[in-house]
């Protein structure tokens, strides 16, 4: 009888923790061979656009680069997510020379070499991918499947549910920062005029079109960091703010800082959010200012959007969910 009672323990709490533990789209693929693994407590939303999002990863999966990809796998196949997104430094030290320099395959190629990593990748420009040729970086998009820059500067609206989207805007926030001027052969990288891509940026954010529910923009560079650069100047943040807030921009996802964090200023619309831990990480480093969530260590967030709400959820490189966000309309 106690032998009996034992076993009808252990298989409800294994039962328990594999409800617990395994998402629908994950069981779905583990039916059709997936042996991959998954992130515990790690939640998919039905009926939801989904996404992952990394930065700062360009250093040939060292810096636990590779634990972090290995993570990033799981994540997004217990999700199903629709693509990933890239926030920038996609290739440390300076960036790549060509459409066939070496690093593509070091840092980029053989570190996201899993199978449920096939799938697309929105990428925009970090500070370091300007120290060669960041052109290459938009032509590789002719040769990659899954590598996507169409130019520096780029947009697309994604359905939710029927009738109702969230417009996606990827920016190019290198030029908007006075070093980038004092650094780069302005001959070189064409792509300079700020006015330019404010004037654009305007055009998307005043779009009369009732279907967009959510505003999601990318860019390399934060507004409101609690990491090293803390007490920097936020250029960007001189720049953008006020359009940000003007046109009900939802969330902003960068990278630079090498850490995780959530921060919603108080009297602001915007999410703050920087995803840039994608290899180094400096784990004794605290936080330096205001935040809603802060973490130094490698990793990730994913995101899960429906129509009136988006579930952020940080995971770290041993595949720990650190904590989960909601943002409700």
């Amino acid at each position: 009888m106690l032998l009996k009672k034992g076993w009808l323990i252990f298989l409800f709490a294994l039962s328990t923790a594999y409800a617990d533990a395994q998402t629908k789209p994950y069981l779905a693929e583990y039916a059709k061979g997936y042996r991959g693994g998954y992130i515990k407590g790690l939640e998919s939303v039905d009926r939801s656009l989904q996404f992952a999002v990394i930065g700062d990863w360009g250093r040939g999966g060292m810096y636990f680069g590779k634990d972090v990809a290995e993570q990033l796998s799981k994540a997004v196949t217990c999700i199903d997510a629709e693509f990933i997104v890239s926030t920038g430094d996609n290739f440390y030290p300076s960036g790549v020379a060509s459409v066939h320099d070496p690093l593509w395959n070091l840092a980029f190629e053989n570190v996201f070499w899993q199978y449920p990593l096939w799938r697309d990748w929105y990428v925009v420009l970090g500070n370091h991918d300007y120290g060669s040729n960041p052109q290459a970086q938009i032509d590789y998009s002719k040769i990659s499947r899954r590598w996507n820059m169409p130019d520096y500067y780029y947009s697309f609206k994604s359905k939710i549910t029927k009738g109702v989207n969230a417009l996606f805007i990827f920016l190019d926030t290198n030029p908007f920062n006075s070093g980038f001027h004092d650094e780069n052969d302005t001959a070189f990288h064409p792509n300079l005029d700020t006015t330019a891509q404010k004037k654009w940026l305007e055009g998307l954010l005043s779009d009369p079109d009732t279907s967009i529910q959510w505003k999601i923009v990318f860019g390399h560079h934060p507004m409101y960091t609690a990491g090293s650069r803390a007490s920097h100047n936020s250029e960007i943040r001189n720049s953008l703010e006020a359009m940000f807030e003007k046109y009900n921009v939802d969330l902003y996802i960068t990278g630079h800082e090498h850490h995780l964090q959530y921060y919603h200023p108080k009297d602001k619309h915007t999410h703050h959010f920087i995803s840039g831990a994608g290899s180094e990480a400096n784990e004794a480093m605290k936080s330096h200012g205001p935040v809603d969530f802060f973490a130094a260590i490698q990793g990730f967030m994913t995101f899960s959007v429906t129509p009136g709400e988006v579930l952020m959820q940080a995971v770290d490189r041993n595949g720990n969910v650190l904590t989960k966000q909601k943002i409700r309309k």
